[in-house]
């Protein structure tokens, strides 16, 4: 009886050692590399630079995502070139391990939701209106060269009359864009686009996830959407500006620090928390007030 006591108190402190010494090892974390000029997606992201046939950066930042493990890092080379992505963080695989946060480094890149409007997308008016109907509805945004345009918005609960939109704005009615050209400008010719991608960034049950030196613009709904169940998000650095519904939207029982970030400029709100969302905002600049929901 004794000797079987003693095997058991063997066992379980073997047992014990080996916990602890797993414990100790640092974690199998690695750094994926992102270049959307010079990177390609048969490559599988080991270096900042092409190596060989092998190593070097991918292309698109959701080719890193499939790459990507617990704990990763993704570095973005910044070309000065926007990223045209929409991305989803979603479950255990993109949460952070240890002390290792699943990590998207923008090194000031910007990932724009606009989609190009082609020269056969208008639709020429009188006076100067042209029209331009997107093919999603609900949302909307109007940018030349990547800028966001002034919206003509007509007195509250006033519908809107296209003889009174200015040169130089825009307005939505019944489902279209309208804008007014100024003088000798033809819009067909020139580097109009609409907010076209839905969401910039989205996260769903997430934990220990670190995003910086990042821009999200110019998309139909939301720069960032951090939808439910996702805990220990840290946003550092980071600017959502030009999108149609919101910069940040914080839902469900989401709970994100920002920090040293500009939410501005976005159609109808900057920052919406709702239900039992939180978001603990430091040294960050906002264009209007936060929209707080039950």
């Amino acid at each position: 009886m004794r000797n079987a006591v003693r095997f058991v108190e063997l066992k379980s402190g073997l047992l014990c050692l080996l916990f602890l010494f797993c414990m100790l090892q640092p974690a199998d974390c690695s750094v994926i590399y992102v270049d959307n000029r010079a990177g390609n997606n048969i490559l599988n992201g080991f270096s900042p630079r092409i190596v060989d046939g092998k190593n070097g950066p991918v292309k698109t930042i959701q080719r890193a995502l499939d790459y990507a493990k617990q704990g990763d890092k993704i570095i973005l080379i910044n070309n000065e070139i926007p990223y045209h992505e929409s991305l989803t963080l979603a479950g255990k695989r993109f949460s952070g391990l240890g002390k290792e946060k699943f990590t998207i480094l923008g090194n000031g890149a910007t990932i724009s939701g606009a989609i190009k409007i082609p020269m056969n997308g208008w639709q020429q008016l009188d006076n100067g209106l042209w029209k331009v109907a997107p093919y999603r509805k609900g949302f909307f945004n109007l940018y030349l060269d990547g800028k966001s345009l002034p919206e003509y918005k007509p007195a509250k609960d006033q519908s809107v009359d296209l003889k009174e939109i200015p040169s130089g704005k825009w307005a939505v009615y019944r489902g279209a864009i309208y804008y007014r050209s100024l003088k000798n400008q033809l819009p067909p010719a020139e580097s109009f686009s609409l907010a076209g991608k839905s969401v910039g960034l989205s996260l769903i049950d997430v934990e220990g996830v670190s995003i910086s030196d990042l821009t999200f613009e110019n998309f139909r709904m939301d720069g960032i959407n951090i939808h439910d169940r996702c805990k220990d998000i840290v946003l550092e650095n980071v600017t959502c500006s030009g999108n149609g519904r919101c910069g940040l939207s914080v839902n469900g029982s989401s709970q994100v620090e920002v920090i040293d970030s500009k939410l501005i400029n976005n159609r109808i709100d900057d920052l919406s928390v709702t239900e039992l969302g939180i978001a603990n905002l430091k040294k960050t600049e906002l264009s209007k007030k936060k929209s707080v929901s039950p």
